[in-house]
């Protein structure tokens, strides 16, 4: 992943993007992340879930985007985590706007047999969050829809970050939580972002850690920069899985995708563009039944998928939904207006 972008502002336009600097905490963290759970604290003989210490189950897997003609289509499958590691959850967050959580999204306690599911949760923290009132400086179009998601999801996870008490084993920059979501942003076109949400934590006593969510980190996937090609974007969680490497595969003329392109020529045709870096002028139809019959060849028969569409038109619908749908959000009061809130604006640094 490149540097961190800072998030368009309401105000951005075709050809003249105005920017706001985000201040990106980083914490230097070990290991990678059990996908089963959070992992035990070394030498403790108290176990994750034992007490109503919280317990975490992961989504695992990779996420293809392509950005075509008519539509934004997202495919995610599942693998490298456990076998109870969950899918990449996809979720409609609204009308126009398509996200998939990885890493920690289902959160429990040993005594606490229902979990907390951030898929659930996530379309209602995102309509809150960007409907909620803000102070701005005169002059200042104050933080964009991008940055409300980010401190919006950020609420959401954080009063469940700090319940974890003993020692993470994260991979160095390893997100615990990464929010990936494309829309149709106005006077800006189709575009995608990772928002990754990394954690700190202080030893306050023997095997006792204080945990602590650090404000996420904004990286812009789609459009590419001038001059790179519009091909398929694609990320993978944990970190260190390895890519599935379609766009590649492809420009060598790997043979099981080379069948796949041969049994179609209208599919053969459409994924020649993307491939030579012009997806947006690709039809959807034709490369979503791409990514429905390449995908289990290059990740394997028995990985689950999902597939679904976004366009600036019927908004979302699904091609392939999940065997399992997230379950309902909780009901919880609504928050009422002008009430307190964690975001905090950090103003451009000259």
């Amino acid at each position: 992943m490149g540097e961190t972008n800072t998030p368009r502002t309401q105000a951005s336009k075709p050809g003249g993007r105005a920017w706001l600097v985000i201040t990106l905490l980083l914490a230097t963290l070990l290991g990678s992340l059990v996908a089963t759970g959070v992992p035990a604290r070394p030498g403790a003989q108290q176990q994750p879930g034992e007490n109503g210490e919280i317990v975490v189950k992961s989504a695992t897997g990779h996420v293809v985007w392509c950005v075509t003609r008519d539509a934004i289509l997202v495919a995610a499958v599942g693998g490298g985590g456990e076998q109870s590691s969950l899918l990449p959850a996809v979720v409609a967050i609204s009308t126009y706007r398509v996200g998939v959580l990885l890493g920690a999204v289902d959160w429990s306690q040993g005594l606490t047999p229902k979990p907390e599911r951030l898929d659930a949760e996530l379309a209602q923290v995102v309509a809150n969050a960007t409907r909620r009132p803000t102070q701005t400086v005169k002059g200042d179009d104050g933080p964009s829809d991008i940055e409300q998601i980010g401190v919006g999801t950020l609420e959401l996870i954080r009063p469940l970050v700090n319940q974890i008490h003993h020692k993470l084993d994260l991979a160095p920059n390893e997100p615990l939580v990464e929010l990936l979501f494309a829309d149709y942003a106005e006077n800006y076109g189709p575009e995608i972002w990772s928002l990754q949400y990394r954690v700190k934590q202080q030893l306050l006593g023997t095997d006792y850690w204080d945990t602590q969510v650090l404000r996420p980190g904004y990286y812009q996937l789609y459009p590419p920069e001038k001059g790179q090609p519009h091909t398929f974007v694609e990320s993978q969680y944990p970190a260190g899985l390895a890519p599935l490497g379609l766009a590649a595969r492809l420009a060598r003329h790997d043979p099981d995708l080379e069948r796949v392109l041969d049994a179609s020529p209208v599919v053969s045709q459409a994924i020649a563009a993307v491939l030579g870096g012009q997806s947006e002028k690709s039809a959807f139809a034709p490369v979503a039944d791409f990514l429905r019959t390449a995908l289990p060849v290059v990740a394997g028969a028995q990985a689950k998928m999902v597939l679904a569409k976004v366009d600036a038109t019927t908004g979302f619908q699904w091609l392939l939904p999940p065997e399992e749908p997230p379950p309902p959000p909780a009901q919880t009061k609504p928050s009422e207006p002008g009430a307190p809130s964690l975001r905090k604006y950090v103003p451009p640094v000259n």
